[in-house]
């Protein structure tokens, strides 16, 4: 992929991760501790909502570390089709087994 545009999608990326991470942190908060967030979300309702987002999280932040794992490799002279296409088989396996742990609930 071209490098220009693999580093716009990482940074679009990244800044959809932000409103991402808040969302479970305020979700899990709410469902932990009620009286802090309570006011916000109910509690089972908090808990579905976290247990809902949990596969875009792994999946942003996969994508994220792969990015940069990436970036690293290639200063170190590794790249190529074959490290690019073991980064992009892990974040897929990776994003699949998020999702499937995410369906089983």
């Amino acid at each position: 992929m071209n490098e220009k545009c693999l580093y716009r999608v990482n940074r679009f990326l990244a800044w959809m991760l932000v409103p991402v991470i808040l969302a479970n942190f305020i979700t899990g908060y709410a469902s932990v501790h009620p009286r802090l967030f309570g006011w916000l979300i109910e509690k089972p309702q908090a808990f579905r909502a976290h247990m809902a987002i949990q596969a875009p999280t792994a999946a942003l932040v996969l994508f994220h570390v792969v990015f940069y794992i990436r970036v690293a490799l290639s200063r170190r002279g590794i790249r190529g089709a074959l490290p690019d296409g073991v980064l992009g088989g892990l974040w897929l396996a990776g994003t699949a087994g998020a999702i499937w742990l995410a369906w089983l609930g």
